[in-house]
């Protein structure tokens, strides 16, 4: 499995300045809009990925081609194009239930990519197949890396999840993950260069759970 996206290459990983062992060995703080149509379901999650000063440097070099001190718009553009295509191989990353079932995701069409700061930011929007009603039980997601490669965890920042065009009476609640020792020995035994076969990112993932109580 790629680690995460085009960019986190096995080259890259083998000769950054990062400690020999260890996951994780990238760091990305999420912000999640869960996105309400108008009829009250749920069409998808609107994520920003926020990345780490140490990869954005590295993600990024090169792409200043004008000298105005800001990557060019053009590779900033193809940038964010290649990362989605080589995350679809992986849902984008983003895994999700409705009443305990799990969700169909359509392919992200709508994406784009911009500095904050030092930092790079990827906006992206992922589709559900259908419009999930939450009459049916609550919508629950995680967004994370299956290797554990990266750590990513929704920003401590208040405006880290929202609701948008939710009716009244729609709450979300984070819960943070809660790995057993055996599960952070293992993570602390990879190499930059190794794998396990399981899932182990799921140990380290937060999930949110999104209730409706208008609806039932």
């Amino acid at each position: 499995m790629k680690h995460l996206i085009v960019l986190l290459t096995l080259g890259w990983a083998l000769n950054v300045a990062q400690p020999a062992n260890a996951h994780p060995h990238a760091w990305i703080d999420l912000w999640v809009e869960v996105v309400f149509d108008q009829a009250g379901a749920i069409t998808g999650l609107r994520e920003v990925w926020l990345f780490d000063d140490f990869y954005s440097v590295y993600a990024t070099e090169g792409m200043d081609a004008d000298g105005d001190g800001q990557p060019d718009k053009d590779a900033m553009a193809k940038l964010v194009r290649e990362n989605i295509e080589s995350l679809s191989e992986y849902e984008y990353f983003t895994k999700a239930w409705i009443g305990g079932n799990p969700v169909h995701l359509k392919p992200v069409t709508e994406m784009s990519s911009e500095m904050r700061g030092k930092r790079l930011a990827m906006i992206y929007f992922v589709p559900f197949d259908k419009p999930l009603r939450t009459d049916i039980g609550a919508l629950t997601y995680s967004v994370y890396d299956p290797s554990y490669y990266t750590e990513m965890l929704h920003a401590e920042s208040q405006d880290a999840i929202k609701l948008v065009g939710a009716p009244e009476g729609c709450t979300y609640q984070l819960k943070p993950a809660e790995p057993i020792e055996e599960e952070v020995a293992l993570a602390s035994s990879l190499a930059a260069t190794e794998t396990v076969s399981s899932d182990i990112g799921q140990f380290f993932a937060e999930r949110v759970s999104v209730r409706c109580s208008s609806h039932g």
